[in-house]
């Protein structure tokens, strides 16, 4: 009897411990529910690429701004579905505290909702049709939430409403499909539509591509890294290899000579028709560049844009010219001659005084809270600007503004220079001067940007009622003494200075890319480099060179700053640098003779490794060489990923590294290469390596694989935790039960 009765209390702690352990995992699994499919007119706010926002306070409020595509025309029936969720302090005057939340689209009032209940819940908002239509410059749709809760000022901070919109909210945006407009003035539209679609394009060359259409390629790729800000996907590929994939799901950009991109040309139905001569554009010669684009024939929801000409000069200037948009038309919208490129400015002397009102500048009110204003100017080549350089900022503000938390404050091509602070002088006009210090101008265009940041007395006050505003007025002055450049500046660069030095110049013209023939992988690196650096480069007619690795003049060795893209065997020029190179190789080979790093490990032949390496030129100190190396195509990639993306490029603090697939980088002893004319001649600049003065583990040894989470290596603990407490739990209970005990105790 006894021994039954322990069986069965066994049983039944077993039985409560395998509940607890299931529970845990039911849990789990519902945490994990997959969300529900959304229709073709549903926009998740997901999409638009925000989180959850938390509105909380007195006053408060959001914005969510977004472009639909460009073939969508909005429906009546629209909605807007919000997630939200409610908190309200502890306590019995939650419904006072609530307050209301209010909806604008497009700056159109459609609805509010009272905040009477604690919790989770959907409110959805009907959007009337005269709301469809955007009011913003940009032509982007606005969407504003704002918290109301005046009563919020009567208790403390930590008492206050706070609401959650969760990113799984919604717009419900019915909506019919027009063709694309393929008219050129508006590029890059639709290529580029900033939408909640990704925007992604493929540059397709010719299968045998001449250094003109590789050329032409790389100053397109750069001409949209500007043009889109850096955010269309773009890759390149040529004729033969384009995929039926991307042919049908990319928007298509055409380079090259017109023979070369026949194959494609032929099944189009272009304005200015493929001929044998050439595309037949009305009054155009061989010299020439063509632009035309098209609803593409394999997807109407994509289109086909065409750069090229009837010479290799014709190629390079059509390309060039889609850096100078607005593109001018004839008598089509779709299709463009380009007979000529403006040519470059003349060294016009720019005057050393100048107010914003000979800019054509009138005063500029800015009412947003954050918000900045853009003031650029142009340093004519040969010069530089002088010691005592100064902006005289005339201003005024709102007297509603907080003096000790609003600012105002200046920078120069990103760099902060100077601000004002506010005061009760200060919302009368007055003038604050801004020192400009040399090193943070550069030759070429600058841009000086003023930024606002505007807070209410009170916390209490209603911004949307308030008049927030700071007016810049045009009898603000810059004040530029210049000088002429005697020598180039000396410069310090290392791998994590990248695009630097080749944006220095914004037009790109000291520039060229240096590749292999025959190298569609290193092609495609050369576009996604080209594009990034476009997207630094303001204003100028984009200029950048390309040659083959095998036939690099003089002249170019000279004059330009060398990007070096592909496989170390195919670019002989990195035989000619031989040990200026931190890691020199021999002709046709993929794998380094040597490595100037603090330990050398031997790689297996057939690894894919991505090689980094930044060297002063030896035909000239003020040049810098680059390369971009990989001993397969994977390890371009992989190099090009590195050059491309911030988080892996701050880890290159040096003039090599090494990387493997896994991104551990190994950095070279080097650290940096120092560009310019010496105080002292010398017969051959070499990169200044600065010795580390006592190297760290870290920067010798092989980083380890990626380990899994402690905590999920131990996860199986607490289980084992639990069963083993209540196995001991029961232990001592069953010692203490009464079966056990002799009678009478």
């Amino acid at each position: 009897m006894h021994l039954m009765i322990l069986f069965a209390r066994l049983f039944s702690w077993a039985l409560v411990v395998t509940l607890m352990i299931g529970s845990m995992g039911v849990a789990h699994a519902q945490s994990t529910e997959p969300p529900q499919p959304d229709d073709q007119n549903v926009v998740a706010f997901e999409r638009l690429g925000v989180t959850d926002q938390t509105l909380s306070g007195v006053f408060d409020g959001t914005r969510y701004l977004f472009n639909i595509p460009a073939n969508w025309r909005l429906a009546s029936g629209a909605q807007a579905q919000l997630d939200l969720s409610v908190f309200f302090p502890v306590g019995s005057a939650q419904q006072r505290l609530g307050g209301f939340l209010e909806a604008r689209f497009n700056r159109v009032l459609i609805g509010t909702v009272e905040l009477t209940q604690p919790g989770d819940r959907r409110v959805v908002f009907d959007i009337p049709d005269r709301a469809l239509t955007p009011v913003r410059s940009d032509g982007r749709h606005e969407f504003e939430v704002a918290l109301d809760n005046p009563t919020g000022c009567d208790v403390a901070p930590s008492e206050r409403t706070a609401v959650v919109i969760r990113s799984t909210s919604r717009f419900v945006l019915p909506h019919t499909l027009a063709p694309l407009d393929t008219d050129l003035r508006n590029l890059p539209r639709p290529i580029f539509q900033g939408s909640f679609e990704p925007d992604q394009a493929t540059i397709v060359i010719p299968d045998t591509p001449s250094i003109s259409d590789l050329q032409a390629a790389l100053t397109v790729a750069a001409s949209f890294g500007r043009l889109t800000e850096g955010r269309l996907q773009i890759d390149l590929t040529t004729v033969q290899r384009l995929s039926p994939q991307a042919r049908t799901g990319r928007h298509l950009i055409l380079v090259g000579s017109h023979t070369g991109l026949a194959p494609l040309a032929r099944n189009l139905d272009l304005p200015a028709t493929l001929r044998e001569n050439g595309f037949a554009a009305p009054g155009a010669t061989p010299d020439d560049g063509i632009l035309q684009m098209i609803v593409s024939p394999w997807n109407s929801e994509r289109v086909v844009l065409v750069v090229s000409g009837a010479s290799e000069a014709a190629v390079v200037k059509a390309a060039r010219a889609l850096s100078a948009v607005p593109v001018r038309i004839n008598n089509r919208p779709n299709v463009a001659v380009v007979r000529d490129l403006p040519e470059a400015p003349a060294d016009v002397a720019l005057a050393i005084d100048q107010r914003l009102s000979d800019l054509g500048l009138e005063p500029r009110v800015i009412r947003d809270r954050t918000g900045t204003f853009d003031l650029r100017f142009t340093l004519p080549p040969g010069q530089q600007i002088d010691e005592g350089a100064y902006f005289d900022l005339t201003f005024n503000h709102a007297a509603t503004v907080d003096f000790g938390q609003s600012s105002l404050s200046v920078g120069l091509n990103g760099i902060p220079i100077g601000s004002v602070r506010f005061s009760d002088e200060t919302t009368r006009v007055t003038t604050g001067r801004i020192t400009i210090p040399p090193s943070a101008t550069r030759s070429g265009a600058n841009v000086l940007t003023i930024q606002t940041n505007l807070v209410p007395r009170s916390l209490c006050t209603d911004v949307r009622n308030t008049d927030l505003w700071v007016t810049i007025w045009p009898e603000s002055a810059l004040h530029l003494p210049m000088k002429p450049v005697t020598a180039e500046p000396r410069r310090t660069f290392n791998l994590s200075s990248y695009p630097l030095p080749f944006t220095l110049n914004p037009s790109l013209a000291t520039t060229a890319f240096v590749v292999p023939q025959r190298a569609p992988a290193a092609w495609n690196a050369a576009a996604l480099l080209a594009f990034q650096m476009g997207r630094q480069t303001r204003d100028a007619i984009l200029q950048p060179l390309a040659v083959f690795a095998d036939n690099v003049p003089t002249d170019v060795r000279e004059s330009y700053h060398l990007l070096v893209i592909g496989r170390p065997g195919t670019l002989p020029i990195l035989v000619e640098l031989g040990d200026a190179l931190p890691a020199p190789f021999d002709a046709g080979s993929d794998v380094p003779r040597s490595v100037d790093t603090p330990v050398v490990y031997r790689v297996p032949p057939d690894a894919s490794v991505a090689y980094l390496q930044m060297v002063a030129a030896p035909w000239n100190p003020e040049r810098v060489v680059v390369a971009a190396l990989g001993s397969d195509d994977s390890g371009i990639e992989q190099a090009t990923t590195m050059l491309i993306d911030p988080r892996q490029r701050a880890r290159l603090t040096g003039t090599l590294a090494i990387v493997d697939p896994q991104q551990r980088v190994t950095l070279g002893n080097g650290r940096a290469v120092l560009t310019g004319s010496a105080p002292t001649p010398v017969a051959t600049v070499t990169p200044v390596a600065v010795q580390p003065t006592q190297p760290t583990p870290q920067t010798v040894q092989p980083t380890p694989a990626p380990s899994r989470n402690a905590s999920s290596n131990n996860s199986w603990l607490v289980p084992v935790v639990i069963i083993v407490a209540v196995i001991g739990a029961s232990a001592l209970i069953l010692w203490r039960a009464p079966w056990r005990r002799p009678p009478g105790t």
